[in-house]
């Protein structure tokens, strides 16, 4: 068939009358970025923002502008002139920070130590300051181990341990401690963990580790350690620190005490130890010689202070041993008598003595004591505690002036003889004939008819109520005497009260001789032209004289609401 004779082909369908229908798109409610692969903590944006300014800001710049910012920086001081201040600047700022957040001998640590924390963030200059005032008088946390966070894999450290590593990474930490204080919390635990098994990781490991790295340490306070077979590590730690000035014992026989020659041997190294406590119950046998052997590994000491210890240990030859101290205190010590304490007065402490503290040696003679006040020259706070009230020689006829008692340097006395003698009214007629010329404080909490209150400066009126009369009546109302401070403060205000209710002179007011007004004053007890003060304030805690369970074991205390630490320290007991 001819080519030419075909049909025309059919040419190829490219389209269809069949309208395909398109895929429906999925709506996409997150950014493309989600398909990607995230990370942790990062985020890619599709375009870069874009901060638009407003027309206020775009006018900001032109002169004479409302919306300008004022330029004038003159007046300011150019920050390099802060780092131009002498280092005594920012110590004073410091100073009057630390005492913003103490009231008395209690502070605040939380406050004081969040405040320092942020000045640390200031500049390199106020960091470097602020950490050495922070860390200088360290105040140890407690040992409870931080709350563990919900999602979190790493267990939880208690602070203290945080800090023991700290000191350890940071090693001229260290170097900056000079005072470590224990708080409440923190002495209830290793109280409790003193008498346990010691455990590693406890909070008398921690302790003794961070000893360990305070080089430069002079004192551990608040909280005083007894000397167990637990704590022997901390001992061992402290024994160690030759820059200590202050250390107390605390002995009991009813523990298991460290050997005898370890006991000596931690003061080898203890050449700048100043003060010394060392307490004890009368069944601890310490041995003949001990604590001259002591005593005489320490030539800068200054102030000693024994408690209750045996008879054997230490007694009137055991006086002639002690090195000249300024201050001593002597308190239930059966091996003392008046002959023996009398000594002191011809003893080279007679040349160094500056306070003197007798608690409970019983002395019979007031002679002793006036020996004392006499020939102790340096003396300037002397005070005398015990039930018994020490009475002149008996078959010896005193005069007026045999028995009177006289020092020329005591500024401060406090005398506390439970049961009332005559030895009271020879410290008054004392101080009335003016031979105590340079006292400036008395503190007899015994002076049940206010005869020396009324040889001094008159005290302020306090505002009494029933309870408090209530209160004196209840422990007045029986013969026997009772050694409470609160009970001589109310007495002395009854004093106050029934002497302003006696008429002492009357105010005529006239005005051309017609008489006006008549004002009746009343009188006052004490003596204005006096230059002794009456004071019946307490020391630490409820008692006129500090014992040595109040420094030993801190107690918890809140103000306004704060959780407060009060400042112990073994030289409160002098």
């Amino acid at each position: 068939m001819d080519q030419r004779t075909l049909p025309p082909a059919i040419p190829e369908r490219t389209t269809s009358l069949a309208v395909e229908q398109p895929t429906p798109m999925k709506t996409q409610t997150w950014p493309a970025t989600a398909t990607r692969e995230k990370r942790s903590g990062s985020f890619t944006f599709d375009s870069v923002p874009k901060l638009t300014r407003t027309p206020w800001e775009l006018d900001r710049g032109r002169p004479g502008s409302r919306w300008s910012r004022g330029t004038d920086r003159t007046s300011n001081m150019p920050r390099r002139a802060f780092g131009e201040l002498p280092r005594e600047i920012y110590q004073c700022v410091l100073d009057n920070l630390e005492a913003v957040h103490t009231q008395q001998d209690t502070m605040d640590v939380l406050s004081l130590r969040k405040d320092l924390r942020s000045l640390c963030l200031v500049d390199k200059k106020w960091q470097s300051i602020a950490r050495e005032h922070l860390f200088r008088e360290l105040w140890l946390p407690n040992s409870k181990a931080v709350v563990k966070k919900r999602f979190s894999a790493f267990s939880a450290k208690s602070k203290l341990k945080v800090l023991v590593e700290t000191l350890r990474k940071a090693s001229g930490l260290g170097f900056l401690v000079h005072h470590i204080r224990v708080g409440a919390e923190l002495a209830e635990q290793l109280d409790a963990e003193a008498f346990a098994p010691f455990r590693k990781d406890s909070a008398l490991d921690c302790l003794q580790l961070i000893i360990r790295d305070c080089y430069n340490l002079e004192e551990v306070s608040g909280f005083v350690l007894p000397a167990t077979e637990s704590t022997t590590p901390v001992l061992e730690a402290l024994a160690s620190r030759k820059r200590l000035k202050s250390h107390a014992w605390s002995l009991d026989s009813t523990r298991a005490l460290p050997g005898l020659e370890h006991f000596i041997f931690c003061h080898d190294d203890w050449v700048n130890l100043e003060t010394l406590a060392i307490a004890a119950d009368p069944g601890v046998d310490l041995g003949i010689g001990t604590i001259s052997a002591i005593l005489h590994r320490l030539p800068s000491l200054k102030h000693l202070a024994v408690f209750g210890l045996h008879r054997s240990d230490f007694h009137n030859t055991s006086l002639l041993t002690l090195p000249p101290v300024k201050s001593l205190r002597l308190e239930c010590l059966s091996g003392l008598t008046d002959e023996g304490i009398e000594q002191l007065s011809f003893s080279r402490l007679a040349f160094s003595l500056e306070r003197l503290t007798l608690v409970g040696l019983e002395l019979v003679s007031l002679q002793t004591i006036q020996t004392l006040l006499s020939h102790l020259t340096r003396l300037k706070r002397f005070a005398i505690l015990q039930e018994s009230s020490p009475e002149p020689p008996m078959g010896i006829f005193t005069t007026n002036h045999s028995m009177s008692l006289s020092s020329p340097s005591l500024r401060h006395l406090h005398w506390d003889c439970l049961t009332p003698g005559t030895s009271l009214s020879w410290l008054a007629e004392s101080i009335a004939e003016n031979r105590f010329p340079r006292l400036i404080s008395i503190k007899v909490p015994c002076d049940y008819d206010g005869a020396l209150q009324e040889l001094c400066r008159p005290i302020y009126r306090e505002r009494l109520s029933t309870a408090d009369l209530e209160y004196l009546s209840e422990h007045t109302s029986s013969d026997r005497y009772e050694r409470n401070l609160r009970v001589s403060q109310i007495q002395a205000q009854v004093r106050v009260r029934e002497s302003g209710a006696q008429p002492s002179f009357n105010v005529v007011v006239q005005d051309e001789h017609e008489l006006k007004a008549t004002h009746t004053i009343g009188s006052y007890v004490g003596n204005m032209g006096s230059k002794i003060e009456y004071r019946l304030n307490p020391e630490i805690g409820p008692n006129a004289l500090a014992e040595f369970d109040d420094v030993a074991q801190p107690v918890q205390m809140g103000i306004d609401g704060k959780r407060v630490e009060r400042r112990l320290e073994a030289r409160m007991l002098f």
